[in-house]
Order: structure tokens, then sequence, then C-alpha cells
């Protein structure tokens, strides 16, 4: 009977033994699992963030473009607007050096 029952402790003992070792291989199995998929979201998030900085830069860059092109556009009407009124301040010139040459 004490000897059923030391052998029921023991066997009990084992059991629980067994038990603790499934939950720290079970527990080591998720620390990786965990690691891993740790790894996988910042590699994915440096990615999207990669992604969002190409994509800002590329959104400066066509906007920068067309800032330029206004500003050739503006300079080059003003360019055109300071050559009409140079010709028409030259032709004035003129009138008036034949003005006073003839006259």
């Amino acid at each position: 009977m004490v000897k059923d029952i030391i052998d029921g402790i023991k066997s009990t003992e084992a059991r629980a033994d067994g038990i603790i070792q499934d939950a720290m291989k079970e527990k080591a199995g998720i620390i990786a699992r965990a690691r891993e998929d740790s790894r996988k979201i910042a590699d994915d998030a440096e990615a999207r963030g990669k992604d969002i900085v190409k994509a800002a830069l590329e959104r400066a860059r066509e906007e920068a473009a067309r800032k330029v092109e206004e500003i050739a556009e503006r300079e080059a009407g003003d360019v055109e607007a300071v050559r009409r009124d140079a010709t028409q301040r030259l032709d004035q010139a003129v009138d008036i050096i034949i003005e006073k040459m003839t006259g």
C-alpha cells in the first residue's frame, strides 16, 4: 500500500517534470516566433518607411520642377516686357535724334 502511494507520487512527479519540460520548450518556441515576427514587422515598417520617403521626395521634386517652370515662364514674360519697352524707347530716341538733326 505505501509502496503504491510512493510509486504514484513518483509517477506524478515524472509527469510533472515532463509537463514542465514541454512548457519550457513551448516557451522557447513562442519566444523564437515572437522574435522572428518582431523582426519581420520591423523590416516591413522600414520598407514602408522607405517607400513613403521615396514618394515624398518624388512629390517634392515634381513640385520643385513645376515651380521652376512657373518662374521661368514669368521671367520670360518679364524679359519680353523689358525688350518691348527698350525697343519703344530706342525708337523714341532715334526719332528725337533725327528731329534734332533735321530740325
